[in-house]
């Protein structure tokens, strides 16, 4: 099982130190090492009346004379953290008391940089630590294989760069940075001729991006795939995928962009937009990050995200975090208040793991921040162990979340 990160630190925190500790967090000052001890000097004070006291007084000292109401607790978790979206994982409100929502950021932020700085430490790892990474399951990476209209499988991750196939007047080629590009030489001429199906499909573990015939962009996330034609013809750009897949379309009044996801159907109108069908999920969810789009018989709007489910009812909510539906494609895992089954069901996909829950619990378990995907598995571990999750990882790619 891997060991959780901890601190050197004395037992009782000393009063000035965590004056020192909490004026060096107001002022955006602190070291990851510094940070790591006011995190553990939170975690070990289990009475809230303890926390509260020492808070006031830690306060207090750092800023004579300045209410705890004025701090902006959420901006100052977000600089911490480098959350670019400024949105906390835990954000104070009228509910909690500024004491509580600091100690709530506080240890959230305290999860997410030791998450960052934990790669960074391999002093302070335990000896079991050391010893699962020297087998540690790595991240996933830009893999994928395109298969031709003629059945012919290319794997992307192991070919040469440049032109991998010629269909029609197009021209499909792969770039020195990763991506998959269709280049349309004639579309006058490619509009008369027969249209190859082609389709990109991600393993688990994989992912790649995609340049349409149009200029549409299309990043894939893990276990998904792409049905696309080697060039648009007639009076639609019809694509259809599994998986989850983030899109930004070259709008076109006379011929909308249409994308098939499950029973969904997401007709364009300019716009960018990300598609979420996997199948071991509930829902197929289309969220719109800008321009428009129109979902059965409704227009999303910018930040608003439809949801179909199996029942082929269409629910649609409104203020959707940005970041967080689009944290894969930025290289990131993001999640706010998600129990630890949907934790544990990203994680599978990215590092190809098969999850096993022995705790009877997982649903109860919730967890907030941002994840690194660079990361190892072992890292990411640690790191959600200090929330108090437990495992262990087998030979065979086997994570079991122990009681």
């Amino acid at each position: 099982m891997t060991q959780a990160v901890k601190p050197v630190m004395h037992t009782t925190p000393d009063q000035y130190r965590l004056t020192y500790l909490f004026r060096q967090y107001l002022e955006d000052q602190a070291s990851a090492e510094e940070l790591e001890e006011l995190f553990a000097c939170i975690r070990e004070t289990d009475k809230e009346d303890v926390l509260k006291e020492q808070l006031i007084e830690a306060f207090e000292r750092a800023k004579p004379g300045q209410s705890p109401d004025e701090v902006r607790w959420d901006e100052m978790f977000s600089r911490i953290t480098g959350d670019q979206a400024g949105q906390p994982a835990v954000k104070p409100g009228k509910a909690l008391s500024w004491v509580m929502a600091a100690a709530a950021t506080l240890l959230i932020a305290g999860s997410i940089v030791t998450w960052r700085y934990l790669s960074q430490k391999p002093s302070q790892q335990s000896d079991s630590a050391a010893r699962s990474a020297q087998a540690d399951v790595q991240p996933g990476g830009s893999k994928a294989t395109l298969t031709l209209a003629n059945g012919i499988q290319i794997a992307l991750d192991s070919v040469h760069n440049g032109q991998l196939a010629s269909q029609g007047n197009t021209q499909v080629v792969k770039t020195a940075a990763g991506q998959l590009v269709y280049h349309a030489t004639d579309k006058k001429q490619q509009a008369q001729s027969n249209v190859a199906i082609n389709m990109l499909t991600t393993p688990r573990g994989g992912q790649y991006q995609l340049l349409l015939p149009d200029g549409t962009k299309v990043w894939l996330n893990a276990a998904s795939s792409i049905r696309f034609p080697a060039a648009f013809t007639g009076t639609e750009r019809a694509v259809e995928i599994t998986g989850e897949a983030y899109f930004e379309v070259v709008h076109d009044e006379k011929v909308p962009f249409r994308v098939k996801a499950g029973n969904m159907v997401i007709r364009d109108l300019g716009t960018q937009f990300n598609v979420n069908a996997y199948t071991d999920e509930t829902m197929i969810k289309a969220t719109l990050l800008e321009g428009s789009v129109e979902v059965g018989n409704t227009i999303l709007k910018p930040l608003e995200q439809a949801s179909l489910d199996k029942d082929g009812k269409i629910m649609v909510k409104k203020n959707v975090n940005a970041a967080d539906v689009v944290a894969w494609k930025n290289g990131f895992f993001s999640f706010r208040d998600d129990d630890l089954q949907t934790v544990m069901k990203q994680l599978a996909r990215w590092y190809d793991v098969q999850i096993v829950d022995s705790s009877g619990r997982s649903n109860r378990q919730h967890f907030s921040g941002r994840i690194d995907r660079s990361l190892t598995l072992s890292q990411v571990l640690n790191g959600l162990e200090l929330a108090n999750a437990r495992f262990s990882v087998g030979a065979d790619r086997r994570v079991v979340i122990l009681p």
